[in-house]
């Protein structure tokens, strides 16, 4: 795989990146999210859960209505035999309709992409984009289930193909299932290599941590300074870059600019060698 940084100046170079079950976003703000896939057989776990589940549902559901409509028939005689049976086939098809089509879809679409199964092993659908997905999507994902079905084990053969582990339903609805669990934090896609960032980034204590809120607001702040204008970015940075540089024992008044920069850069330089960087 070949991902594509740039540089403070907006200079491209491109670096070789091995291949693994990670799924990278670049989004419009120059901000890089990485994901981890989550391959067939977490998935089908999720899904076996998922099928406990909605036959749990369909076994309580089924049962409470005939015992509620044998009452209406026996106890208050509303009913007779011929009505009982079309009411009861009547939801039993409709019940078995929503399980089958819509149980799995309403929770996706209202659960942030999730369904139990999904939540107990720490699972979430997405759309290509990394974004939640849409009410849209999540339907024609779970409606296309039953054609996924069919394949049998051809299925595994067709999430291997693609670099998503995408089923049909997902190639359908462009939506990626992705483990929260091993997901990476988002990340301005850029690396700076000028002389004064380094060397600012030299002089901050490997042990520095900041807070999460912190990495997020420095983030926002790397992956949108290019847009801002050099005295705005200055007056944006001063506010921020003066607290963090007496919290970090900073030795000398710098460019705050060149400071967060810098700072970003070794947080996130740390994480990748797997330091604590959030407190």
């Amino acid at each position: 795989m070949r991902t594509v940084f740039r540089d403070a100046r907006g200079n491209a170079e491109s670096v070789v990146t091995p291949i693994d079950s990670c799924y990278d976003v670049v989004a419009p703000e120059n901000v890089s999210f990485q994901f981890r896939v989550a391959g067939p057989f977490l998935r089908t776990f999720a899904w076996l859960l998922d099928i406990a589940v909605i036959v749990a549902w369909f076994l309580f559901s089924t049962t409470l209505l005939g015992l509620f409509l044998n009452y209406l028939r026996d106890e208050l005689y509303l009913l007779n035999e011929i009505l009982w049976q079309s009411l009861f086939g009547l939801f039993f098809m409709l019940n078995l309709m929503f399980c089958l089509w819509f149980w799995n879809a309403l929770f996706e679409a209202f659960w942030r992409g999730r369904t139990l199964g999904k939540a107990v092993l720490g699972l979430r659908t997405l759309s290509v984009s990394g974004r939640p997905i849409s009410v849209g999507q999540a339907f024609l994902r779970n409606i296309l289930r039953t054609a996924d079905c069919m394949l049998g084990p051809f299925l595994v053969l067709i999430m291997g193909s693609n670099d998503r582990m995408a089923r049909l339903g997902d190639l359908a609805a462009g939506t990626i299932v992705v483990n929260e669990r091993l997901q990476k934090n988002a990340t301005p896609a850029v690396v700076f290599r000028e002389t004064n960032i380094v060397t600012i980034e030299s002089h901050i204590p490997s042990d520095f941590m900041v807070s999460e809120r912190i990495h997020k607001a420095l983030s926002l702040y790397i992956a949108r300074r290019l847009d801002i204008s050099p005295p705005r970015r200055y007056e944006i940075a001063s506010a921020f870059a003066g607290a963090l540089a007496r919290k970090a024992n900073f030795p000398y008044r710098v460019d705050p600019d060149a400071f967060l920069c810098a700072l970003w850069q070794r947080v996130n330089g740390e994480a990748d060698k797997g330091r604590p960087t959030f407190r």
